[in-house]
Parts: C-alpha cells; structure tokens; sequence
C-alpha cells in the first residue's frame, strides 16, 4: 500500500492546484466572517471529494467483472477517448461563455458569498467540487490505481482520506493566514486582484484545460497520450 500512496501523493498535489476552489476560498477570506465560510467551504470540499471518490470505487468494484467480460467483445477504450474529446470541447465552450458575461457576474458572486453561513458554506463547497469533478483527471487516474490494487476497504479509506488531506491543503494554508498580522490587507489586496483578473483567468484555464484534454484524447487514440 505504501507503494501506491507514494504514486498518489504528486497527483494530489498536482490536483490540489485547483484554480476554482482556490478562488472561490479566498473570496471567503476577504468576507465579513472569514473564518466560518472559509472553514465550512474547505470541509464541504474534503467531504463531497472523499464521498466522491469512495462511491466511484465502490460502484467500479461492483461492475469491474461485467465490464472486463465486455471488453473483451467491444473497444470499449474508445467510448473513454470520445468522452474525454466532448469534455475538452464543453470546457472550451464553458470559458467561451464565460467570457461573453457581462462585467460585474463576479462581483455578484462575491456579494453572495459574503452573505454565507457555516452550513451553507459547506454547502457552497460540495456544489462547486461536484460540478468540479468531472474534470478531476488526476483523481480518476489515481482511483484507477487503487481499483487496480484490489487492497482492502479500510486501506481504500485510508489512501482516499491521505489524498483528500493533501488536495484542500492549499486551502487549509490561506486559512491559516487568517493568524498573521495584516491579513485582512493581504486578502483584501489579493481579492481586489482577482476581482480584476478572475474572469480573464477563468476563460484561459478552460480553453487552455480544454485543448490539454482535446489533445490527450487524440493522443490516447494514436497511443501517444499527453497524460
């Protein structure tokens, strides 16, 4: 087991890296009452992660069989390759709507999420990780391993629960940047920028997201994958 949470480290930090949650929790930290919606956003995003990533495995253990047996009479990698092409083109398409918003939706955005509770903030973290996991490439590679690795139930939670840790753990480090001293300068500077460059960045992240996965898909087809 200590082999496969060796390989599931980096892809953790490499998905940890996740521009969405990123923001969206430091949006929370330049609010009225950081603390509670910051806390409640990163506990709705370890937990919709975790329960997410055990019901995939849960439901894979259940059907791997039926599915290896239909394998074996269809390509059934290719349905994999289309699926990751159409999720490369609706990305792009998300960041092209995205960015024929009018200004001011982000704003909008921040003033709700000022407004936020403990509990509805938690709930604010489980929507945007659901939304969110589709696209976790590194996360389903790193499922894949433990389905692959045929360990025991608790050895599962243990590896789901050390991935989950390290993938809010950036935003476990900007909560804890509330106990420096100007902090609300710092998040009030670093709000105001993404207030400025949200959007831009937002867009680039799909469409460049987009294109990785476009290509990775073609790639996986002639056997030459990015990822």
């Amino acid at each position: 087991m200590i082999d496969i949470l060796l390989l599931l480290i980096p892809m953790a930090m490499l998905d940890s890296l996740n521009p969405l949650t990123i923001v969206t929790q430091i949006f929370l930290l330049t609010t009225k009452k950081p603390l509670q919606r910051a806390l409640g956003h990163a506990i709705g995003v370890f937990s919709m992660y975790f329960i997410g990533g055990l019901l995939i495995i849960m439901g894979i253990r259940q059907i791997q069989k039926p599915l290896l047996d239909l394998a074996q009479s269809y390509e059934i990698t290719l349905i994999g390759y289309v699926i990751e092409l159409i999720i490369g083109l609706l990305t792009i398409y998300f960041g092209y709507r995205i960015s024929k918003k009018k200004d001011g939706w982000d704003k909008i955005f921040i003033k709700k999420a000022g407004s936020l509770n403990f509990f509805e903030s938690i709930f604010l973290g489980c929507l945007t990780t659901l939304g969110d996991l589709t696209t976790a490439i590194p996360y389903f590679a790193a499922i894949a391993l433990v389905v692959k690795a045929k360990i025991a139930f608790l050895q599962i939670i243990f590896l789901l629960l050390a991935y989950n840790i390290i993938y809010v753990f950036p935003l476990i480090i900007l909560l804890s940047l509330l106990l420096m001293k100007n902090s609300v300068l710092l998040f009030s500077k670093v709000g105001a920028f993404i207030e400025k460059w949200s959007k831009k960045i937002l867009v680039m992240t799909c469409v460049v997201f987009g294109i990785l996965l476009i290509f990775d898909s073609i790639g996986r087809f002639l056997a030459h994958p990015l990822f």
